[in-house]
């Protein structure tokens, strides 16, 4: 069985919650929280690999700290954390220590808002690109930065216009995924057509730089439409449709769209999300996602929940594959400030010209939150 031992990384959070401890005291404005949540899971297959299944343990340790600011006009955020991963064979999944760092700013004007985000953040390689891509790939690190900036404005009494731009840069330690950077820019109007319907058009555009002079730069630009209802109180979705084109060693042209709904019943929650997307992608370039997933969930009782989720993703790139996900989750307030979380997930992965792979995950986890102390 895995153990947990405290590290650099965790010091350094115990001591940063410390040194902030009194702010609540010394100053009105700031409201902090802390979430300590401890998990130990059985997996049949972590790599996913159709020839080479190795079961094994692992535990994880997430500690999370957020502190929240608000003076007058201006709202400040700060979120620091780390991931720590100790698995029972460190031959197939390597122990990990992974930290990541959030820092907000957003202030509120006559007629809407503006703001900066800043995010750090480090994650197992081989775990994010089965998750995102369902690539397979050999583990490494693979360390994100961002800075996002948006704005929002009323331009009449039912008209809004935003815009956003985003630059990141994805660096991988090892393996085949390429380093790159990305910066894109997006406008959005939206229009108050009335209390329930909102249309909406959005046209955006990015550029895909990648760090290797094997692979070349390429373009995406996106025109999309749709509308918000709010069907009644319990029922609201948005749908929306569109172009991409993507632009460079390999142009090509496509649509896009989507349609999320969700549904809030007196005990059970429903979301359904189906819908097709391209992204930037350690691949060398811009990737198609077609997705479709949904989820329920029941209030057993004032302190229990349970849940189903679903979804199956087909992506498109150099590994084009299909994943399904099935899972199962119940979950207990034990006290105000403790919980508890049961649960169980499948997953397959289906590539041309292999076998398929599968696995078998159960875990259980323990919560302690602090929401304001």
């Amino acid at each position: 069985m895995p153990c947990l031992r405290l590290h650099r990384p965790i010091w350094l959070l115990l001591a940063v919650t410390g040194s902030l401890g009194s702010l609540s005291a010394l100053a009105g404005g700031w409201h902090q929280s802390i979430s300590l949540p401890i998990t130990l899971e059985y997996d049949t297959n972590p790599t996913l690999s159709s020839t080479d299944k190795t079961e094994l343990w692992r535990a994880r340790f997430a500690p999370a700290y957020n502190l929240t600011g608000t003076f007058g006009l201006d709202e400040f955020k700060a979120g620091l954390g780390v991931m720590i991963e100790r698995p029972s064979d460190r031959n197939v999944v390597a122990a990990r220590q992974d930290p990541n760092l959030a820092l907000g700013w957003r202030r509120l004007t006559e007629t809407g808002e503006y703001g900066l985000t800043a995010k750090y953040d480090k994650a197992s390689t081989q775990s994010t690109e089965l998750q995102e891509t369902g690539r397979v790939v050999r583990d490494g690190t693979r360390t994100t930065k961002s800075l996002l900036g948006n704005w929002r404005s009323a331009i009449s009494e039912r008209s809004t216009l935003a815009a956003d731009a985003q630059h990141t840069a994805v660096a991988y330690d090892s393996g085949t995924s390429t380093s790159y950077k990305n910066l894109s820019t997006g406008l959005t109007f939206s229009h108050a057509w009335s209390a329930r319907a909102e249309p909406f058009l959005r046209v955006s555009a990015s550029r895909y730089e990648p760090d290797s002079a094997l692979v070349s730069s390429s373009n995406l630009y996106t025109v999309m439409g749709g509308l918000k209802y709010l069907s009644s109180e319990n029922l609201e979705w948005t749908a929306q449709a569109g172009v991409a084109r993507v632009s460079g060693s390999a142009s090509d042209t496509g649509w896009l769209g989507s349609f999320v709904m969700r549904y809030v019943a007196a005990r059970s929650d429903y979301s359904l999300d189906i819908g097709r997307s391209v992204s930037p992608s350690g691949e060398g370039g811009f990737i198609q996602s077609d997705q479709a997933k949904g989820a329920w969930t029941y209030s057993i009782d004032a302190l229990t929940r349970a849940g189903l989720d679903a979804s199956v993703r087909k992506t498109k790139g150099t590994s084009p594959n299909t994943m399904h996900l099935l899972g199962a989750w119940v979950s207990h307030d034990l006290s105000h400030f403790w919980s508890s979380r049961l649960y169980y997930q499948y997953k397959q992965r289906q590539q041309t010209g292999q076998d398929n792979a599968s696995a078998n995950v159960l875990g259980v986890t323990l919560v302690y939150t602090h929401p304001d102390f």
